[in-house]
């Protein structure tokens, strides 16, 4: 059995995958199980048993994309997928340049979720159909149900799964504090989305609340862009307690380390969230116009901070994408705090 998954999409819908890609190897623990994912993408699935290979081909942003590496990536790809001959190929991201990949692929059955009547003349390119409505589910179960559908299986869906390969020497050689935390909660504030992102201001109120008032130490965390780095600085410019930052430092595989010994996570709806999940982290997280229901973090201890959004009820965004929307404005401090108390109450008691 060969089996073939496609996901052109970005990191965190890489690893909202991993459910579907493991309840696939409990079924046929025998099968080949290959992975379609962008350049970029593949990281998240490094280490994962339950995948014999992951082939990326063209990178999300167009401003990486390279007409001598793309050819590259399609060469490599085709070669891989044509001489497969697989059984079974889901498209999961819903984009042409999968359909079409699933066609080079020759498989026997190929599956896509088209619950919304989108496919139109494009039917032709696909043999099994989900209509599962996943517009108010959540994403993980858009992928599974798609191949619940496209196989005839029945089942639910499992934790998201990483597997982070990092070594502890080097995380302790690049963050030096490290050594002497123990007891710490990551706080990740930034998003490649600036209108998710809360106020600096706010952030360092409530780090600084956590230190004073529950012993923890605080440790920020964010990607290497200077964009990020740069709104970390802005909130331990306000903050009167002592707290670290990794500076964008670490790569993947040492932020999933370091969530794994972390008491708890706050932040945003972002990749660093459903990572957190991912390691079983207990999180708070602060929504503003992500749809909660479909991106909530999945199969964790967690509780949700809600701004309210009439543009999220309308679906029609209409505020500056380029600073917090006022739905994430609106969140104060003190319901953050409040939700982290009682986050870090539960997680003591254990």
């Amino acid at each position: 059995m060969n089996i073939l998954l496609a996901k052109l999409n970005h990191l965190g819908d890489t690893l909202l995958m991993t459910p579907t890609i493991r309840f696939l190897r409990e079924r046929y623990p025998d099968a080949r199980i290959d992975v379609l994912v962008r350049s970029g993408c593949e990281s998240m699935l490094k280490g994962n048993p339950d995948v014999n290979a992951v082939i990326p081909v063209a990178r999300p942003e167009k401003a990486k994309r390279t007409w001598a590496a793309g050819c590259k990536e399609f060469a490599n790809a085709f070669s891989k997928l044509f001489l497969r001959r697989y059984d079974l190929a889901f498209d999961l991201s819903g984009s042409d340049r999968s359909k079409l990949w699933m066609l080079l692929s020759a498989a026997k059955i190929r599956g896509i979720n088209d619950a919304y009547d989108t496919l139109g003349g494009k039917r032709w390119m696909v043999n099994r159909i989900s209509k599962f409505k996943w517009g108010t589910e959540h994403q993980v179960l858009k992928d599974f149900q798609t191949v619940l559908d496209g196989t005839g299986l029945t089942g639910k869906a499992g934790p998201v799964r990483f597997h982070p390969q990092a070594e502890e020497a080097d995380i302790y050689k690049k963050l030096t504090f490290m050594e002497t935390v123990d007891d710490f909660v990551i706080v990740h504030p930034t998003s490649r989305w600036p209108f998710k992102q809360w106020l600096p201001d706010r952030w360092a109120k409530v780090a600084d609340a956590l230190y004073q008032n529950h012993g923890v130490r605080v440790v920020f965390t964010c990607g290497p862009d200077s964009r990020e780095i740069e709104t970390v600085a802005q909130i331990l410019a306000h903050a009167s307690a002592p707290h670290f930052s990794t500076d964008g430092r670490i790569n993947l595989d040492e932020f999933g380390w370091l969530l794994g010994r972390a008491r708890m996570f706050l932040g945003v709806d972002t990749v660093a969230m459903h990572l957190a999940a991912a390691m079983q982290t207990p999180i708070v997280a602060l929504f503003g116009p992500s749809s909660e229901w479909s991106w909530r973090p999945w199969h964790c201890d967690h509780e949700l901070v809600l701004g309210d959004c009439e543009c999220k009820r309308t679906r029609k965004f209409i505020c500056d994408k380029t600073k917090p929307y006022p739905c994430m404005q609106g969140i104060t401090p003190e319901r953050v705090m409040e939700a982290a108390g009682r986050m870090l109450g539960r997680k003591s008691d254990h």
